[in-house]
């Protein structure tokens, strides 16, 4: 027969051992960020802008650090394809978002409404992508990154932080400038922001 006592104690045990289960089960499957991002981020650049782009099978192999930002950042790896055992191509990226329910339409570039909560998605640990794709199927991913709103002369809006590899002009790729510097003003109807759902 148990006492008040080991009622008492098997209570606050298993009160322990329920929140400890819980912390660790967010810890795996919650958002999550690389704490030392902006160097392992500023040194992928470095290495983007000297990757060779020599064609294999077809594929331009610098292709590899587009998908690959989100995971330095977000620690997310839903860029790379297992079944092509490869990072998919832009085209591929936005096909994948527009499918997914890992991701969900948070709105348009032209929306101040969707860049201020892209930049508080970033802020909170969370993915978010920005992305255009033209008639011909060709485009750009731009990821936001955590930082600070900045007023866009070219846009007319308040644009959140973001990091952009450019495959076909590398010497333009940075980190850490608005998301205005990756797509031009008359791209801006085309442009779609996603972000990852926890």
């Amino acid at each position: 027969m148990k006492t008040p006592e080991n009622v008492s104690k098997f209570i606050h045990a298993h009160f322990f051992l329920t929140i400890l289960l819980s912390s660790l089960f967010a810890a795996s499957y919650g958002q999550s960020i690389n704490n030392s991002w902006k160097q392992d981020l500023s040194e992928q650049l470095q290495e983007f802008k000297s990757c060779e782009n020599a064609p294999v099978n077809g594929i331009n192999p610098c292709t590899a650090f587009v998908g690959d930002m989100l995971k330095t950042v977000y620690k997310i790896n839903d860029f790379y394809s297992q079944s092509s055992g490869r990072h998919m191509l832009v085209s591929e990226i936005a096909k994948f978002l527009k499918e997914t329910n890992k991701w969900e339409l948070l709105g348009h570039a032209y929306e101040q409404q969707a860049l201020d909560n892209a930049q508080s998605y970033a802020n909170s640990k969370k993915a978010i992508v920005a992305v255009y794709l033209n008639k011909e199927n060709i485009g750009h991913v731009s990821l936001i990154i955590p930082g600070e709103l900045k007023p866009s002369g070219s846009w007319g809006f308040n644009v959140p932080n973001s990091a952009s590899f450019f495959l076909s002009t590398p010497e333009n790729s940075y980190v850490g400038k608005g998301l205005s510097y990756a797509f031009t003003r008359s791209m801006l109807k085309e442009v779609l922001l996603y972000g990852r759902n926890y």
